[in-house]
């Protein structure tokens, strides 16, 4: 059995029972024969997508289906499933980092899109962090042949949203938000003595306070230290991986923290901001359409996280990433599923997702009309984090997020946050020599 079955087949079990019994698994619409079979997990958009399949049919005879599986833990089991029994759609997303992806390509059930991606120059219609999020570079550590493998659909960032009505009442100037770490501390205890709870988060959800930290680390560390970090040649007790530790040590010192916030899953923090019982909520891009359908008329803007003012580096943010799909290798209708997705990403076609779903569009050339408080985000996506040939493993990943975790409630100070870390990296470190 092959390395990727292997890795499938922990998976499978439940998945199976959505591919024979899809019945509560997912929404399917087998109204036609398709000519191209996409598989999504995104709910909020399958009207839209439907729309422009019915346009594309109008245009080329083409059937185009979509079908929409949630939440994505059943979507993601569905499709280690459908690849493990060889039945995977033309179109689908195997809703996996880079190291799960390249088992995947290299396993076959992936397709190489740089040669279609150089035809008419469709790779210079994207913003490059929308794209370089689906390249693996030359020399990458899972042996994947370097090049392009999904298409970007549209892009996000992650930032922080302020309440500017809460601002106002706290005596801060709601068009002049905090730009540095000093600055944010001093309008989080503005907030907190006018009675208004400064900050909420999903950061229940391990990823989303990872997300925050990351940008200090690019902050203190830069492109090549968060490298070395990873490559075990820079510890996790470095002073600044400390002082990471410290900022969430200090926001609980100042109580900008809302109350439970570290079992919060995101929506909680969404629906807490959107309601005004928190004045400001670290969020991705995609919270534009959230809190325009929770609270239409809420008055806020974005900012992103406060800059140290001692580190060495540009702070850099959580993105860059969006929605892809990737084509099926072995599917007859590759060229048919290639010719969907080319004009899907074309300024037209984007321009309707946009409008329909208030997602940053992946292609640069559709995204000059956006809403204002979108428009900060696709101006920022040059500030988002570069793709990087390496990635922490998952154990670590989930120790630096639990540390940060009970930083936050004072169950561990930095320093002992910060050995904890390192101690599990080194475990980790052994256990692949």
């Amino acid at each position: 059995m092959s390395k990727f079955k292997l890795f499938v087949l922990m998976q499978v079990l439940f998945a199976f029972a959505c591919v024979m019994f899809t019945t509560g698994c997912g929404k399917e619409k087998k109204q036609f024969k398709a000519d191209v079979m996409i598989w999504h997990w995104m709910t909020d958009r399958q009207e839209a997508f439907e729309k422009l399949a019915e346009q594309y049919y109008k245009q080329t005879g083409i059937r185009v289906a979509f079908e929409t599986y949630a939440p994505t833990d059943v979507y993601k089991n569905k499709i280690s499933a459908a690849a493990t029994a060889n039945l995977l759609p033309d179109v689908f997303n195997p809703m996996a980092d880079k190291k799960e992806t390249a088992a995947y390509i290299n396993a076959g059930f992936i397709a190489d899109l740089t040669e279609e991606m150089e035809t008419d120059e469709w790779k210079e219609t994207f913003f490059p962090k929308a794209l370089s999020q689906n390249t693996f570079e030359f020399g990458n550590e899972w042996d994947v042949k370097s090049g392009i493998y999904a298409v970007p659909l549209d892009v996000n960032s992650l930032m922080i949203y302020y309440n500017k009505d809460l601002f106002a009442q706290a005596g801060l100037d709601p068009e002049n938000p905090p730009k540095t770490w000093p600055e944010f501390i001093e309008a989080g205890k503005a907030l907190r003595a006018a009675n208004i709870q400064p900050f909420t988060s999903g950061f229940g959800e391990g990823w989303l306070i990872g997300a925050f930290a990351q940008s200090y680390q690019w902050n203190l560390f830069g492109k090549e230290g968060v490298l070395e970090t990873i490559e075990g040649k820079i510890s996790y007790t470095d002073p600044r991986w400390v002082k990471i530790f410290e900022l969430f040590s200090e926001m609980r010192e100042h109580k900008l923290f809302a109350s439970g916030i570290v079992t919060m899953v995101n929506k909680d923090a969404e629906r807490s901001f959107a309601t005004g019982k928190a004045a400001m909520a670290f969020n991705g891009s995609w919270g534009v359409n959230v809190y325009h359908s929770m609270a239409p008329n809420l008055n806020y803007g974005v900012m992103p996280p406060p800059a140290l003012t001692d580190a060495e580096y540009p702070l850099l943010m959580f993105g860059g990433e969006g929605s892809s799909l990737f084509v099926n290798e072995k599917s007859q209708n590759k060229q048919k599923a290639i010719d969907f997705l080319r004009w899907m990403t074309q300024v037209e076609s984007q321009v309707f997702l946009a409008e329909e779903t208030l997602n940053i569009p992946s292609n640069k050339n559709a995204a000059s009309d956006l809403p204002p408080v979108l428009r900060v985000f696709s101006e920022n996506i040059v500030n988002t984090f570069d793709s990087l040939p390496k990635i922490e493993s998952w154990q670590v990943t989930n120790f630096i997020n639990i540390n940060l975790q009970s930083v936050i409630i004072g169950e561990r100070t930095p320093a002992q946050a910060a050995k904890e870390v390192q101690d599990e990296k080194e475990r980790q470190m052994k256990a692949g020599k």
